[in-house]
């Protein structure tokens, strides 16, 4: 009879040894876990014969007093090594099994008690209430308004998978340098990493097994953004022009595909804090049936799910696939101050196209990129209008041989600022309340209103019951609030001080 090795790892502090002798099914001992944060445990399995990257063994999460349950696989973890993890989605207890083929890893079962996150920053999964991004507070059941914007910086940050430093310390700078412009969600592009570390094209390798060392330094990577309130998004792939692509590894969605994709499906599954894209230019090298099975067979294989996308293509309609777009201006000649969405009513036509999911703006909008000229208030005025129009995301940055810096980075760290608690799921547009545009809660207690190159704007308060309080704010210069006092309810029209492009919120935030 063989012997197996059950090891605890919680909280990275200690560990429990647990001896079951054949096909005994263990009882593990139990253990208490932090809302958001995940656990793991290790076994040990040392009869495997044959690729261990094909060994499946699930095991099912489930939570008492809800009907609520997660099942994930377990995934090899190097020297005769399994181990699966779990994050808490709902506080109270929670028990799991495993199930294998597999005599050493099947029968054994646990308990874990979810207890609160003491630390308000920390979050769960970024999700979606409609066409509207979300993410989880709380309990599973409570979703916050959520503003997704990627950030990338390929001019000072650019490790052996693209977008990651090699060395955490400059990971740490990257989401600095991300959060000192205003965004907290960081790109991280892997291409073929995912079979060898230090490899972007497939014939740049002859492996067809998830590399090891590519996933500890993107789940100490997802890890590390999500201690700090921040988020990764990550690319797959990128295209066959570059060889970045699965296309020599066995084909897209071929056996080694399948293989990576149940690996990433278990092992970064249970972490909170990314989401994932294709590739680009997506058009040129894959079929939409393609995408299709891609991002149906991943969903299936999570326990969690993660918002997936492919740059261009409409995946399935299903739970968290992102409406994601390649092209702006539909053939319109772009101005000098513009790469991106025609106008703000562009903006709004592609929210409003489709109101079961969010929507995402994926190419890249990079500072002065050349063609497009994409400048400081073209940028700063997007990022107003992807709000305004109801939260459509975007993604922003640099290439490496983008100019470098943007000459007011403070001017995107404000917008963040601005909608930080002013952002809710429930807002609706009601541009005809103003001669600009207005987001409003439905119950006519708080508004926001913008309008650009204006000394002056008209809003209609009438439907609110009783005088509100107004604060403005000159989005151009530095974060600063300007009192207007109570704002009766009626029509009206509120003079400024200078003639820029002002933002306005009426009522207790």
């Amino acid at each position: 009879m063989n012997t197996v090795c059950l090891r605890f790892v919680m909280c990275a502090a200690w560990s429990v040894i647990v001896m079951a002798s054949g096909l005994d099914a263990a009882e593990l001992e139990a253990r208490d876990a932090t809302m958001w944060q995940y656990e793991e445990w290790s076994l040990e399995n040392s009869s495997c014969e044959g690729n261990p990257f094909d060994v499946v063994a699930r095991v099912t999460f489930s939570h008492d007093g809800s009907s609520e349950s997660r099942t994930t696989e377990m995934f090899y973890a190097g020297d005769n090594t399994w181990k699966f993890r779990f994050t808490g989605t709902r506080l109270g207890p929670w028990r799991f099994t495993t199930a294998s083929d597999d005599p050493e890893l099947t029968g054994h079962s646990g308990k874990i008690l979810v207890r609160p996150n003491p630390d308000p920053n920390i979050r769960g999964f970024v999700t979606h209430k409609g066409n509207r991004f979300a993410i989880q507070t709380g309990d599973d059941a409570h979703l916050e308004a959520y503003r997704f914007n990627v950030y990338m910086n390929r001019t000072q940050y650019t490790g052996t998978i693209l977008g990651l430093p090699d060395k955490a310390d400059e990971f740490q700078a990257y989401l600095d340098d991300a959060a000192k412009h205003g965004f907290d969600t960081v790109f991280v592009h892997v291409v073929n990493n995912w079979f060898r570390y230090g490899a972007l094209k497939h014939n740049g390798h002859d492996s067809e097994t998830p590399d090891l060392k590519t996933f500890a330094v993107l789940e100490d990577a997802i890890t590390a953004a999500h201690r700090r309130g921040c988020r990764v998004h990550l690319w797959a792939w990128g295209d066959e022009s570059r060889k970045w692509t699965p296309i020599g590894v066995g084909g897209i969605n071929g056996p080694a595909d399948r293989r990576l994709q149940r690996y990433i499906a278990a092992r970064l599954g249970p972490l909170p804090g990314w989401s994932m894209g294709y590739g680009f230019d997506l058009h040129e090298w894959t079929k939409g049936a393609q995408l299709d099975d891609w991002s149906n067979y991943l969903h299936r294989q999570m326990g969690w799910d993660h918002l997936l996308c492919a740059r261009g293509h409409k995946l399935p309609d299903r739970a968290n696939n992102i409406n994601s777009y390649d092209g702006f201006g539909r053939g319109v000649q772009l101005t000098t101050t513009s790469h991106g969405p025609r106008d703000y009513q562009e903006v709004v036509e592609d929210l409003q196209s489709d109101l079961k999911r969010p929507h995402f703006y994926e190419e890249r909008h990079s500072y002065l990129r050349d063609g497009f000229q994409l400048d400081m208030d073209g940028t700063r005025r997007l990022l107003w209008w992807q709000t305004m129009a109801g939260g459509m995301g975007g993604f922003y940055g640099f290439y490496p041989a983008s100019p470098h810096p943007y000459p007011q980075p403070e001017q995107m760290r404000y917008v963040r600022d601005f909608w930080k608690g002013r952002f809710h799921l429930d807002m609706v547009r009601a541009d005809e309340l103003t001669d600009g545009h207005c987001l409003k809660t439905p119950d006519n207690a708080r508004y926001v209103f913008y309008k650009e190159n204006t000394g002056a704007i008209q809003v209609d308060l009438s439907a609110a019951s009783s005088p509100l309080k107004a604060v403005a704010v000159d989005t151009t210069k530095e974060y600063r609030e300007i009192d207007l006092g109570l704002l009766r309810p009626a029509k009206q029209t509120i003079k400024l001080p200078t003639t820029t492009d002002w933002a306005i919120a009426v009522g207790q935030y």
